[in-house]
């Protein structure tokens, strides 16, 4: 299977979603807390999306 050389190169894959007026881009991140020890905090998982151009960060704040 052959790679698309428009995407050589990219770290991340952008969240597409379909909107009224055009696609919204968005990069997710996972940030996971705790430690094997500490029972608390062991399943605590937040993930945060951060728009992945201009239209999408100009389309969230209308």
């Amino acid at each position: 299977m052959r790679s698309d050389p428009r995407q050589e190169g990219r770290i991340a894959v952008p969240l597409r979603l379909k909107s009224e007026a055009e696609p919204l881009l968005f990069l997710s991140t996972t940030t996971v807390f705790g430690t094997a020890v500490d029972v608390t905090l062991s399943e605590v998982t937040i993930e945060a999306f951060f728009s992945a151009d201009d239209r999408t960060a100009r389309a969230i704040l209308e």
